[in-house]
């Protein structure tokens, strides 16, 4: 009888073990997407302007191209350059970048802290004046959020203050200025 009890317990112990050294292998995966796109899908637009005198002390008019869609603002300079050196002749619009590529339903921090370039003459005549770009504005505003749509894009509104420069003897000439201005995004 005790061979009996012996090798019943053999066996169990036999099964027991078996049942405990099994092992799968399984994956593990990612998808890697770092690119989002921005598009200026609308250029921000001062419009046409008549820029009459760019040769006088104090301080030059401002435009505002405002991001809420309201009209173009122009105020007045100071000192003899206080007449309107800059007159709208057809209306300026807000830029709008579009955000493209990024995660659905996510949220990326708009940054603009990097100072634009001032609004050069087409020609790249170093001697005209420029259009003096002061601060570009956005929508939402720097260092804030944008929530992204199920496709993973959504939008910045682009605006800002523009003046003449003063003190110079050279007059706007008719043409195309044009200047630019960085925005970034991230996570």
């Amino acid at each position: 009888m005790k061979n009996l009890t012996a090798k019943l317990s053999g066996v169990t112990i036999g099964l027991m073990m078996v049942g405990a050294v099994h092992a799968d292998q399984f994956d593990a995966t990612a998808t890697v997407s770092s690119a989002i796109t921005l598009v200026e899908t609308t250029a921000l637009d001062l419009g046409t302007l008549f820029m009459p005198d760019s040769n006088c002390s104090g301080t030059g008019s401002f435009m505002t191209v405002p991001t809420d869609g309201s009209s173009v603002l122009i105020t007045g300079g100071t000192g003899n350059c206080a007449g309107d050196d800059i007159v709208s002749l057809a209306a300026g619009t807000a830029g709008l970048i579009t955000i493209t590529g990024a995660a659905a339903f996510g949220t990326v921090t708009v940054d603009s802290s990097t100072a634009p370039l001032d609004l050069v003459h087409f020609t790249l005549n170093g001697t005209l004046p420029v259009i003096v770009f002061t601060t570009l504005t956005t929508l939402p505003t720097d260092g804030n959020t944008v929530t992204l749509d199920a496709n993973g894009d959504g939008g910045i509104v682009v605006g800002g203050v523009f003046t003449a420069e003063v003190s110079n003897a050279n007059g706007y000439q008719d043409g195309l200025y044009t200047g630019n201005y960085d925005i970034d995004v991230s996570y």
